[in-house]
């Protein structure tokens, strides 16, 4: 029940620090603005926002793709080293990252993926280490459910104004 109080203490001291940092984050951003004469455009759903260089982007996400194949391959084959290798790798990887962009300018689900996306490569990582295929692949699949819910929402179509090439 100690522990219960100390993590509930230390949510309560932790959210208003990262909101504070958040608000000014898009302070800085604001002033910086103003003193260049800049107009800071705000995230439309519509218009591409979610990076800086699409080139570099693609690059990126070509790398989180070609770690994905590898870990369904060591699934696959039930190399246990190399699931937890290829688990980490995607782990470390980070689509947000990719962007060249600060939270503040990027759509909040696009944030909420990003860190389901982490989760669920950290829970990859736990079945991995504990070595339950069946916990594995329920873990590997609500990791692809992730990023499909991604790829749904920002991944590039024919027609369509989003991101590019993804896992």
């Amino acid at each position: 029940m100690k522990g219960f109080w100390i993590i509930v203490i230390m949510i309560m001291i932790l959210m208003p620090l990262f909101m504070f940092s958040r608000e000014e984050d898009t302070r800085k951003a604001e002033k910086a603005g103003k003193e260049k004469n800049v107009i800071m455009a705000i995230p439309d759903e519509g218009e591409n926002t979610l990076y800086k260089s699409k080139a570099k982007f693609k690059m990126h996400m070509k790398s989180l793709d070609e770690f994905n194949d590898a870990l369904a391959e060591s699934i696959e084959e039930l190399n246990w080293d190399d699931i937890g290798k290829y688990a980490i790798l995607l782990k470390n990887a980070s689509p947000l990252i990719y962007t060249g962009k600060k939270n503040v300018e990027l759509p909040k689900e696009f944030l909420m993926l990003d860190t389901r996306f982490h989760i669920q490569t950290l829970a990859v990582i736990v079945a991995s280490e504990s070595r339950e295929i069946v916990n594995l692949n329920i873990e590997y699949e609500r990791l692809q459910q992730t990023c499909d819910d991604c790829h749904e929402k920002y991944k590039k179509k024919e027609s369509g104004l989003l991101i590019g090439n993804a896992f």
